[in-house]
């Protein structure tokens, strides 16, 4: 028997290389049909009559395992033939997305060695991937040519955008701008109702909003739950690891897309936009989620959908048996958001939704769901490290609380003082105002208490105490007051990877105050 593996390298980089939202949905579109409509319609051409839900590799010619993501697997009995349909989607992806960093390989096995395979296809695709000319290298430079208007790469020719004047573009940016009437009839399916209002959400983040954001949500220990779900069978025949593996790719996938829907929904009832809630979902596939969205909706559409991925996994039925083996109730997600000016690079904001997302959300214990997120005032290409440390005394402590958990892991102890919630009633700490309409806690003494966090702990406590002994006699002040900390102080100690380490909440909420909603 065979295996055949392929998958897409790069997504985000080839998403992200044009700051033109058409572009970015349609590139968007042509990695989606890479393990879609291009796949399929490969193996109805190599295998007539080829069906998904009935062919076995042991009555047929091929068994399709994985299909999500821009990954790949699938069982053929004939090399020649599994090798003819790495051809057929490589050819495709050089001829309808230029630029698209497509590779697969095609590994021999015997009965009973399918594990061992699918252990090994990593590593070999990753060892054929070095081996090709990069993607890069297929945009010469010689002779001279003009630059792509959007992308940077040689123009293949000029193209009239819109009301805009003709530019040039390249092969690249005009496949992805052919692409974006289809993208936005494969979006309308995730986010109703139809593709007009998909071209609407479109132009309101291009055109009209003041902030938007990146959200990157990734699944937390997948990788060790498919590396689980190969050892786990291991001894048993290969029925058994096709049935495990082709279960937790099915299972993964519907529940992330189950749960963009529920998170749509919610989101739309607490903002109450149900007509046009601004959000494009670029990449939902397996546990990978990327969505550009406007800023306000940014935080609690990434809320819900971290607590609807955790309740779809947990009563998913394909998945139930292997959380089961693992013994957990549910899978859990980190994600990253990047809330910018609308027209700040976006392959800058996804550079940093990412690393808020792997170096901080996926860093709580592994299967509870947490996001983290920066909303960036400055026009420079973003570092997490500087932004969280721009403001802390010295020893250069961390002076955030991020990241906040939500779900199952919000409910534990070590998540208290920064879960969703808390994050919440510290903003709401900040809006509350009197019955004059004046703010509990006005501007400047919140901004007194951050200049405080800048001049050490010692500083920012005096200056606390001296406004709790200020709002002594009235008790709603103190209450407000009180809910802006953490059992009483602004500043208190975590655990962290190189031990503990002192943080605060108040810089996150006045950050959050306009991209969380006012509570109805």
């Amino acid at each position: 028997m065979h295996l055949v593996v392929m998958a897409t390298a790069g997504n985000q980089r080839y998403i992200f290389s044009s700051g033109k939202r058409q572009e970015i949905v349609g590139a968007s579109d042509l990695i989606a049909r890479v393990n879609g409509a291009w796949l399929f319609e490969a193996l109805a051409e190599l295998f007539p009559g080829f069906d998904r839900h009935t062919w076995r590799i042991e009555t047929h010619d091929a068994e399709l395992l994985v299909a999500a993501a821009g990954q790949i697997s699938v069982l053929v009995r004939d090399r020649a033939v599994g090798r003819k349909l790495v051809t057929a989607l490589t050819c495709r992806a050089l001829e309808e997305a230029p630029g698209l960093d497509l590779c697969g390989v095609v590994l021999d096995y015997a009965p009973g060695e399918l594990g061992d395979a699918l252990r090994a296809s990593k590593a070999r695709l990753a060892a054929v991937r070095e081996l090709r000319p990069s993607p890069i290298g297929r945009f010469l430079r010689l002779p001279i040519v003009a630059d792509c208007a959007s992308s940077g790469l040689p123009a293949e020719g000029v193209r009239r955008e819109g009301g805009e004047e003709p530019q040039p573009r390249s092969a690249a940016a005009m496949k992805k701008l052919a692409a974006y009437p289809g993208a936005l009839n494969r979006l309308s399916g995730q986010v109703p109702p139809d593709p007009r209002t998909m071209r609407k959400v479109v132009d309101r983040l291009g055109l009209e909003a003041d902030w938007v954001a990146i959200v990157h949500a990734d699944g937390n220990g997948l990788g060790e739950v498919f590396r689980s779900v190969v050892e786990s069978t291991d001894g048993h025949d290969d029925r058994t690891q096709a049935d495990s593996l082709r279960n937790f790719s099915l299972g993964v996938d519907g529940c992330a897309a189950r749960a963009l829907a529920r998170a749509l929904e919610k989101t739309g009832q607490e903002l109450d936009q149900y007509d046009l809630l601004p959000v494009l979902p670029l990449v939902v596939g397996g546990d990978d989620l990327t969505v550009v969205c406007e800023g306000e909706v940014a935080l609690p559409f990434t809320r819900h959908y971290l607590e609807a991925f955790e309740e779809e996994t947990a009563r998913d039925i394909r998945l139930r048996p292997l959380l089961a083996a693992l013994k957990l109730t549910h899978l859990g997600a980190g994600a990253g958001v990047a809330i910018v000016k609308r027209n700040y690079p976006f392959h800058f904001a996804y550079e940093l939704a990412e690393q808020l997302a792997t170096e901080e959300a996926k860093k709580v214990k592994q299967w509870s769901s947490a996001l983290a997120f920066v909303a960036l005032y400055e026009s420079s290409a973003p570092d997490l490290e500087r932004i969280r440390t721009s403001v802390s005394w010295s020893g250069g402590s961390s002076s955030s609380a991020s990241p906040y958990l939500v779900g199952a892991g919000a409910q534990e102890a070590r998540a208290r003082g920064r879960t969703w919630d808390d994050l919440v009633g510290r903003v709401e700490a900040l809006r509350w105002r009197d019955e004059q309409g004046e703010l509990l806690i006005s501007r400047g003494a919140a901004h007194d208490l951050r200049e405080g966090l800048c001049l050490g702990p010692e500083v920012v406590a005096s200056r606390l105490e001296l406004l709790k002994a200020r709002y002594s006699g009235e008790r709603l002040r103190a209450q407000v007051l009180e809910q802006l900390t953490h059992d009483g102080e602004l500043v208190w100690t975590v655990p962290g990877e190189t031990g503990d380490k002192q943080v605060t909440g108040l810089l996150d909420a006045m950050a959050a105050m306009q991209f969380v909603p006012e509570a109805r």
